[in-house]
């Protein structure tokens, strides 16, 4: 999820939590604020009566649907004022109505009046709506702002952020440039920029130093192999002895082995660091049958049956070098590790390769044999790197592998998408 859509989220959140409690207190103090107005305003209604009786006017003209006098003894003390809630006739809705009802009494010109008046309350459910349409038309309020806030000034001022992101997934090890940021006065983005440019430089400085000693190490390799080699061969092909020929075969088959773990190595590390041009968009069915042609005398030396299903026109976007790779390992993989007279089946359209090929029962899971130096046989000439590098290419190209032991048989899946 993109940081602008989190912030977002949260400042919504947080606003509806604001609300909601701000709309608690809001309906209990305007609840309260009403009770006490209409109450103030009762007692001022009820005064005014009282004054009017005290002028002369008789009561019994005075009353009518909101108004009561009532006369009671002279020498209970004078009542207090008095609010409560009634049920009342109410004439222009001609229905019952909850209202709230003041009393108090007056002692005048020898007579001891109670007068009671009514009003109309506020009901609570009137409150309740007044109080959700406007919390709900300040949340609509602020769904505007945050949509023009953070959909419009936000991206300005994340934009040294953005700019940050595109610098770092473009950088590169084969351009050979550390990182640098343009000034953008933000503090933590000036923090951030500065770690940024540092890591940078240190990567590249520790990049080129690895490059460096593994290339070394490769060609000075080579060099004392090639003459192991050749010695091997001039012994082998002089007069030795069964037990010597056995130990110079022996010799011969390890400093091959080398040969083999140097070059396995020195592809994943460029897989690894990415050292390979830009992909092109090549016809992978081409590539699969160019690889079987190179090794159909495998195929036939071991009695292996090939069945294939290949779509003729699957397009991939992959640099052509590491599709050879690619398919040269896993083909070979399949014919190495099979059985005389088993077989193999290789399905190919455009959203998957599927490679099946018979051969023994793995011991252990064969996820397992997809990691460095993980071997399934015990074959000499395996080194157990070259599912490795398979699983490489597919990291690199964003592709999904899967191996797994089926009715016999061992499959390789990969998707392309």
């Amino acid at each position: 999820m993109q940081l602008i859509n989190i912030i977002t989220l949260w400042y919504l959140g947080i606003t509806l939590a604001a609300l909601l409690v701000g709309g608690f207190f809001i309906y209990n103090k305007l609840g309260s604020e009403i009770d006490f107005e209409l109450g103030m305003e009762l007692t001022r209604e009820i005064d005014a009566y009282a004054e009017r009786i005290e002028k002369g006017a008789p009561p019994n003209r005075l009353l009518y649907d909101k108004l009561e006098i009532t006369e009671i003894p002279f020498d209970l003390p004078i009542e207090e004022l008095h609010l409560r809630d009634t049920l009342a006739y109410h004439d222009p809705m001609n229905r019952n109505e909850i209202q709230l009802k003041a009393s108090k009494s007056y002692k005048i010109d020898g007579k001891h009046y109670r007068i009671s008046y009514y009003n109309l309350v506020v009901e609570a459910d009137d409150i309740t709506e007044t109080v959700v349409v406007t919390m709900l038309s300040v949340f609509a309020i602020q769904l505007v702002f945050i949509g023009i806030f953070f959909r419009f000034i936000s991206k300005k001022i994340l934009s040294p952020f953005h700019k940050s992101l595109d610098a770092v997934q473009g950088f590169s090890f084969q351009k050979n440039e550390p990182l640098q940021f343009t000034k953008n006065g933000i503090s933590e983005f000036e923090k951030l920029n500065e770690f940024l440019e540092r890591m940078s430089k240190k990567l590249l400085t520790d990049y080129r130093q690895i490059k460096e000693f593994s290339e070394n190490l490769s060609h000075e390799i080579q060099t004392p192999s090639a003459v192991i080699r050749g010695k091997l061969e001039h012994l082998m092909n002089g007069e030795i002895t069964g037990e010597q020929a056995d130990l110079i075969h022996s010799a011969y088959q390890n400093n091959e082995r080398i040969n083999r773990i140097v070059r396995s190595l020195g592809m994943l590390a460029k897989l690894e660091n990415e050292e390979f041009e830009a992909p092109q968009t090549l016809n992978l069915s081409s590539y699969i049958q160019k690889t079987l042609d190179g090794l159909d005398e495998l195929i036939e030396m071991r009695s292996i049956q090939l069945s294939t299903e290949i779509d003729p026109m699957v397009w991939l976007e992959i640099h052509p070098f590491v599709a050879e790779v690619l398919l040269t390992n896993l083909i070979g993989n399949s014919i190495k590790h099979n059985i005389d007279h088993g077989s193999i089946h290789i399905e190919l359209n455009p959203d998957h390769l599927r490679i099946e090929n018979s051969g023994k029962a793995p011991k252990n899971d064969p996820e397992e044999f997809l990691e460095r130096f993980k071997k399934g046989s015990e074959l000499p000439d395996s080194i157990g790197l070259g599912l490795a590098i398979v699983k490489q290419i597919c990291v690199n190209y964003g592709f999904r592998i899967f191996y797994y032991y089926e009715n016999n048989m061992h499959v390789i899946r990969i998707l392309f998408r």
